[in-house]
């Protein structure tokens, strides 16, 4: 079959310094947001604005993690 998602002949990857990066972002959002968007006040579609703010990095993750492939197969 094929070789699609293995490592080439030189051991390598193809993880880059930027694809980690893209990938963190939304962990670090999720992780950290709730120090800076621990709020009831103001309410975003009627929701808490903590949960929002939730909500938001979860359905966004999956782009983030699609610039970071798509950036990890370039090499």
């Amino acid at each position: 079959m094929g070789r699609k998602n293995q490592p080439d002949d030189t051991g390598q990857d193809g993880i880059t310094v930027g694809s980690v990066i893209v990938a963190a972002i939304p962990f670090c959002a999720l992780v950290f947001g709730p120090l800076y968007a621990n709020r009831l006040e103001p309410r975003v579609f009627g929701l808490p604005f903590l949960l929002a703010n939730c909500v938001f990095w979860v359905l966004v993750t999956p782009f983030f993690l699609l610039v970071a492939d798509r950036l990890r197969k370039r090499q």
